[in-house]
């Protein structure tokens, strides 16, 4: 093996590893704010929603010249549907984000104990008198937004990159005001899948997987409208 090979992959291993910590920390602290606001009170809606905002706006800084920023399979997914990611870089992007919902959700279960798993562990609810289908489109439709601001900010040359992350956490912000009593806000299937597996209480879980990653689909409408002529 050349010396340049194990510094690719020594580089790879660090941005895999910094993926895992700031998705992490996403839904360590998202987790957090719902836990807290359903079992004290005291933060509401919008603060809900500034919480998850903010969050993922910081942690894109962070973590976006390590690994890219990612932090949402969503969008892992989307980039690699144009071919913006490679399929081996994807597996182990979707990986460490998966590895650390499950470890974030095991932190919020060590703290809360059952009065969390009572709330599955902050994960993301299905709102009353709101059917499956409809959490569902909610979903697909405000995570498609979600790569539209993705694409238009930190994909497009065109676009203004360096506030990729604002936008994106302005975006969340906005779209978690009107979602957090319809679905929860997820727009992201690793705020769900560790705390709702491991607090048992997947009847929704769908709902997370399938919405947030049939918005993904919209980077192909981007890429097809918007990139093709202009590819990178």
């Amino acid at each position: 093996m050349k010396t340049s090979d194990i510094k690719d992959w020594v580089s790879d291993w660090r941005s895999y590893l910094a993926e895992f910590l700031g998705t992490f920390f996403f839904v360590l602290i998202c987790s957090f704010a719902v836990l807290i606001e359903a079992l004290y009170g005291g933060i509401g809606v919008l603060g809900i929603a500034f919480v998850i905002g903010v969050s993922y706006t910081s942690l894109i800084f962070v973590t976006a010249h390590l690994s890219g920023g990612y932090l949402n399979p969503a969008i892992t997914i989307s980039l690699w549907l144009v071919q913006r990611l490679s399929a081996s870089k994807t597996v182990f992007f979707l990986t460490a984000q998966i590895l650390a919902t499950f470890i974030a959700a095991f932190f919020l279960l060590m703290f809360f104990g059952q009065d969390g798993v009572k709330h599955a562990l902050g994960s993301p609810n299905v709102g009353l008198n709101i059917s499956l289908t409809q959490a569902v489109l909610a979903e697909a439709i405000f995570t498609s937004g979600l790569v539209f601001v993705l694409f238009s900010t930190a994909v497009d040359r065109r676009g203004p990159i360096s506030f990729g992350p604002l936008a994106l956490g302005l975006y969340l912000i906005a779209a978690s005001i009107i979602l957090v009593s319809i679905t929860g806000a997820g727009l992201n299937p690793v705020r769900a899948i560790g705390p709702a597996i491991l607090s048992g209480q997947t009847n929704t879980l769908a709902v997370w997987l399938i919405g947030p990653l049939a918005g993904s689909l919209f980077a192909i409408v981007y890429e097809v409208v918007f990139l093709r002529k202009g590819r990178k």
